[in-house]
């Protein structure tokens, strides 16, 4: 009796977008969708142009789709779609309101994660360390006002960052009176809301968690130092600019620190109820304090990002990273 061959699953890697992380998706969509393997998967990509417009590629095929198409042409979408629309828990409503399975985040997640300070509430609730921060909304103070309050509560050195954005777009750290106007600028110029935040001194670090909250055991990647060369930090130059940063994993730290990480990179993922892959980034100040930044809920996915560096450390190869991620979408 022959036994009847297994159906490849048929995968659509979704990527593009609008945002100013769209080249950052387009290089990871273009990785993802080269390492998933071929005798198991049946890999198209599903790029969405500046103005918002979907199309469908598979070989030679392009064609512009709706949305709602999707449910015909694959088994699973693959989201690579980084920034707002991507992130914030947009696509995947659209993708839950079609009834396609996707790797991430479910939308309320999502939205938490993007959302740096209702993120951050979150994270206090939890008992993870954060930097003390105001929320500024455009238009609602002034320059001066925000800068006295910045004085007082903060003082020079502090943070400028768009409440809702990623790959450290927008971000800039404030040393004197005179770099305000800038920053403030710069962040606008990315969301409505931005973070006035206490500037940490230290070491970056990041961890990646693999799992579905509640439904499959989590994982912990090892940690991961970021030593930027070029950069007073971790910023978009130094995230995607080769040999821009040195980065090291498993980190240099103490078993006690290292364990601290997972755990917080832990109840982080748990706290926001994350699927999938998420990556948490941390700093560790000069007295060992660690403190929470940030958490991503669609991490970069190149072969040299942190999450798959990460993962090799941990003996999974890309393609196997990949893979995971495909059964952690299934199992939501």
């Amino acid at each position: 009796m022959k036994h009847e061959k297994k159906r490849k699953i048929r995968v659509a890697v979704l990527c593009g977008g609008s945002s100013s992380e769209r080249e950052v998706s387009i290089r990871t969509g273009h990785q993802v969708t080269k390492a998933l393997p071929a005798d198991r998967y049946v890999v198209s990509t599903v790029s969405i142009d500046e103005n918002g417009a979907w199309f469908f590629e598979s070989g030679t095929e392009r064609q512009s789709i709706e949305p709602k198409q999707l449910s015909q042409k694959t088994d699973v979408v693959f989201i690579a779609l980084h920034g707002k629309f991507g992130e914030d828990g947009t696509v995947q409503g659209i993708l839950e309101e079609i009834g396609v399975p996707y790797t991430g985040s479910g939308v309320s997640a999502s939205e938490l994660g993007m959302d740096k300070a209702k993120c951050s509430e979150k994270m206090k609730q939890a008992g993870i360390p954060i930097p003390d921060f105001f929320l500024a909304r455009k238009g609602s103070d002034s320059a001066e006002t925000l800068l006295e309050k910045a004085r007082q509560s903060l003082r020079f050195p502090f943070v400028v960052k768009p409440n809702a954005s990623g790959s450290s777009v927008g971000v800039s750290i404030v040393h004197s009176a005179q770099d305000f106007p800038g920053a403030l600028l710069k962040a606008w110029d990315e969301d409505d809301t931005i973070l006035i935040q206490r500037y940490i001194s230290g070491r970056e670090y990041s961890c990646g968690i693999l799992g579905n909250t509640g439904k499959t055991k989590l994982e912990a990647l090892p940690v991961i130092e970021i030593k930027p060369k070029t950069s007073e930090f971790f910023d978009y130059t130094a995230k995607y600019t080769p040999n821009a940063s040195k980065e090291i994993c498993p980190a240099p730290l103490s078993e006690a620190l290292t364990n601290r990480i997972q755990e917080f990179a832990l109840r982080a993922h748990t706290a926001l109820g994350c699927e999938g892959l998420t990556r948490s980034d941390f700093l560790i100040d000069s007295d060992g304090n660690v403190f929470f930044l940030e958490i991503n809920t669609i991490p970069g996915q190149t072969e040299t990002s942190l999450c798959p560096q990460e993962a090799l450390v941990a003996g999974m190869t890309f393609s196997a990273f990949l893979e995971k991620q495909v059964e952690l979408a299934f199992s939501k």
